[in-house]
Formats: C-alpha cells, structure tokens, sequence
C-alpha cells in the first residue's frame, strides 16, 4: 500500500458545517486557490501523508506549483534549488539546510514530500525566519537586535491585529496568566516575526516573475488556522484566494466551524 492510498481511505469535511465531501469536490476546491495551507502537527506522519496527497493531487491537474516549507529558513533557499534540480542530494540539501540543528524532526516524516518534489522538478521554497532573529526577540525583544537582525524584521509589519494576537495567547493556555506582561509581549512579536516572515515568502514567490500558478504552503497549525497567521499576510501582501486544510482526529470534528475550509480526518 502507498502512502497516498493510505491516506486517500480517510474521510473528508468541510469545516463550515462538518458535512462529507469527496474527492473531486475537494480537488476542484483546491484547484481555485493560489495558495493551498495545509496545518500540520509536525511529529505526526498521516499529517504529511495529507500533505504529499494534496501536492500530488494539484499536480495531477496542473504541474506549475511550489511548495513552501515554515521547516526550512529563508538564508537556505540554495541548497533546496539544487536538490530539486538533481546537482546535490538528500545527505547534502540536509546538511546545507542544517535540517538538524534548525528542525531537528525526523526528516523521514518529510522524505516523501520532498522526493515527490524532486520527481517532478517543483520548487521547495524557504520560508520561515531565522532561528537567531526570533530567539532573539523572544529573550530580549525587539530593542536587543543587532543590526544584521534588525534587517531582517519585514519592513511592512502589522502590529495592531487584535485578533491574531488573541489567538496566540490562547495557546499559551495556562501559561498565559502566568508569564510576566514583558515576557508575553516578546512572544508575541516573535510568533508575529514568523508569520510575517512567511507571509512575505509566500508573497514573494507567487509575485515574481514566471511565478507558479500555485502554492502549497506546509506549517504549523498555529500558523495557517482560522487564516490568522500566515494567510493573512500573503493576503495582504495581494496573494490570494486561499484554501486551509487541517489534518485532525475525529475528536476534533466538531470544533472545527471557521479554523479551515477542509478537514482531513486521518485518526
């Protein structure tokens, strides 16, 4: 059995009201986005089965696509266009992404998305900001950068969205109450500094010239649901319509109105 066909035996809902769909309402569903988020837990393998069918299926309908990776930061763009392009392999994209220092997870949860890439010449696109910009924002906030830092803060930041900011607290859960108003403030920006940092990836890979007609982007659930995170700042940034698919047990099914627009039940 593939890792498609394992996945394809799951169910499909739609968030708005937890109703059934099938398979070609939800490959034509995808094909009238731009941009497709897909939310994942990271240590869970049926979510990146999800993940390798919803590129496979765009690509079945049309071949230009990228797929963006929160997993990779923007300074390792290189090494990614070269596996891709057949000049390296897996044991040096990984070393030159320094997959181990910088994501640490098991790269075999990601090997057949990548390899799917590779097969079909589809860029993999860096997305995410760099480990030292947001650590150190994090521990000292945003007056403790340097200026190489400094540089790398996106120059159109939002730092007024209420809701966004909402959200995150909540998934501090109990820990919100408990942290120092300073500590939470440098929280926040960092996961904004990540989002942001995404947000303006994703804009400018759709944005350039000879763009692919779509992306697929893969990150965190904290970063593409409810369209808060990332999606929000692609949109801004003029890259739109967008889709976001969840990966969720069947616990979840019933509070998922206005977190996606599809959810795949894969437990």
């Amino acid at each position: 059995m593939t890792p498609t066909e394992r996945v394809a035996r799951r169910e499909l809902v739609r968030c708005s009201d937890g109703s059934p769909t099938n398979q070609g309402e939800f490959a034509a569903a995808l094909e009238a986005a731009r941009v497709v988020y897909v939310g994942e837990s990271h240590d869970q393998e049926a979510h990146h089965l999800v993940e390798r069918e919803v590129i496979a299926t765009l690509l079945e309908r049309d071949p230009s696509l990228a797929v963006g990776l929160e997993m990779v930061q923007r300074p390792y763009q290189a090494p990614l266009d070269a596996y891709v392009a057949g000049t390296i392999d897996e044991a040096a994209m990984l070393s030159g992404v320094e997959w181990a220092e910088r994501w640490r997870l098991d790269f075999g949860l990601y090997r057949p998305i990548f390899e799917l890439a590779r097969a079909h010449h589809v860029p993999l696109v860096a997305l995410n900001a760099r480990r030292e910009l947001t650590r150190a924002i994090a521990r000292g906030g945003e007056a403790s950068l340097d200026p190489s830092l400094r540089a790398e803060l996106p120059a159109d930041m939002v730092r007024d969205d209420t809701e966004h900011a909402a959200f995150v607290r909540s998934l501090f859960g109990e820990h919100h109450a408990e942290m120092e108003p300073a500590m939470l403030e440098r929280m926040l920006l960092a996961q904004l500094v990540w989002d942001e940092t995404m947000g303006l990836s994703v804009a400018e890979t759709m944005q350039r010239e000879g763009a692919p007609h779509r992306m697929v982007v893969l990150a965190g659930r904290a970063h593409v649901e409810r369209g808060l995170g990332i999606p929000r700042r692609a949109e801004r940034r003029g890259v739109g319509p967008h889709m976001i698919v969840l990966p969720v047990s069947a616990e979840e099914r019933s509070e998922l109105e206005g977190a996606c627009d599809f959810a795949w039940i894969v437990e």
